[in-house]
């Protein structure tokens, strides 16, 4: 992924005798004019799969905030954003946050790079993605935790190649750190390494952490009144498969701002017209395959697919989409086999969804 010519992240994938998956993600400030791009990289040859009901290669992208939108002075509060990247191979042992060791976005200063660790600025609801790529033949896993708290995670492993992985996660944080009994201190977002052996180069920016404020816990912009953020997340804590449930329910949610997600069934419901943003993510249980696709209302949007030969297979995908009142999104397993992994301190299937922005519908009166 490209930004005019600077280089802000890649992705690998390659599985023996299959089809492999990655993706990866960046907050970036942009200016009038700048562009955005994926290109291939100059030294690979590369073999893109698509069909018209099984779209994998997509890119997503938002405007999260404005240079030059007007603030309420009385409950200020600006752009918050980050991404951190590693330029070089790193080896992190268990229990060990991830130090990235450069930063293309720091805007807020809420991330420390000599931490590895992000403190929220100001409260409010959060997003958070995180990828990597480990060594050939060696594995990866890692986990996002707020404050002290474990809140999802990522892994992978491909025989004989480099194995790709990430997650997302949208969170309530409040500001600053919080202090412990023992007085000391908590890191309020990080990525914390049960073991890893990741792959970084200067040209090959494979792993990653970012994050960005979509909504402060008060959000009045002078002239347009509050708008109260509608925003979900929700993980798998189980295994599930497609001979069971057709649509994947989530049975942990870490938010739900507007009550639009329904965690017995699976589904959101847009309560106002708009412009929404959704990522989903899923591990494949062991020599299995997994097949999830994203649907609006019953049209199919794009898929994920996994399967990596006797491990475990990763994969993901994003979406933003125009939604009025009553329309639906949800995840269905049903027409292709699928094997998701999950457990309560293993959560690697997840859902996350989030209004960008309110459309306005004008129902003319005709007479």
């Amino acid at each position: 992924m490209m930004k005019n010519d600077e280089l802000i992240a890649s992705i690998f994938g390659h599985t023996k005798n299959d089809y492999a998956d990655a993706g990866n993600a960046a907050i970036v400030h942009l200016n009038t004019g700048d562009k955005v791009y994926v290109k291939a990289h100059n030294n690979y040859n590369h073999a893109l799969f698509g069909r018209t009901d099984q779209i994998y290669t997509t890119i997503t992208g938002e405007l999260l905030f404005a240079d030059n939108i007007e603030l309420d002075v009385e409950n200020f509060y600006g752009p918050v954003g980050f991404s951190a990247i590693l330029t070089k191979h790193a080896s992190v042992s268990g229990g060990s946050a991830v130090l990235y060791d450069k930063t293309i976005t720091n805007i807020g200063s809420g991330y420390n790079t000599t931490t590895g660790t992000f403190t929220a600025p100001v409260e409010g609801t959060y997003l958070f993605h995180f990828h990597a790529l480990a060594h050939e033949n060696t594995d990866f896993w890692l986990e996002l935790f707020h404050n002290e708290h474990y809140v999802i995670s990522s892994y992978g492993y491909t025989e004989g190649s480099y194995a790709d992985a990430g997650n997302t996660a949208v969170l309530h944080l409040k500001k600053g750190y919080i202090r412990h009994s023992k007085n000391q201190l908590s890191r309020p977002g990080y990525i914390r390494s049960r073991t890893a052996r990741l792959y970084g180069a200067s040209n090959e920016l494979y792993t990653t952490f970012c994050g960005a404020l979509l909504s402060p816990t008060v959000k009045k912009i002078s002239g347009h009144g509050t708008q109260e953020e509608i925003a979900f997340s929700a993980g798998l804590t189980h295994h599930e498969t497609s001979s069971e449930s057709s649509k994947v329910v989530f049975d942990r949610v870490f938010l739900n701002h507007g009550l639009s997600f329904n965690a017995n069934t699976g589904v959101f419901t847009a309560p106002v017209a708009g412009i929404y943003v959704f990522h989903y993510h899923a591990l494949a249980q062991q020599d299995k395959a997994e097949w999830v696709e994203l649907y609006h209302n019953y049209i199919y949007i794009n898929s994920l697919y996994a399967h990596t030969s006797g491990e475990f297979g990763s994969g993901s995908n994003s979406a933003a989409l125009e939604l009025d009142v009553g329309d639906t999104v949800y995840l269905d397993i049903q027409h292709r086999g699928s094997y998701l992994y999950g457990s309560t301190d293993q959560i690697y299937c997840t859902f996350s969804g989030y209004l960008l922005s309110p459309i306005s519908r004008h129902n003319p009166v005709v007479g």
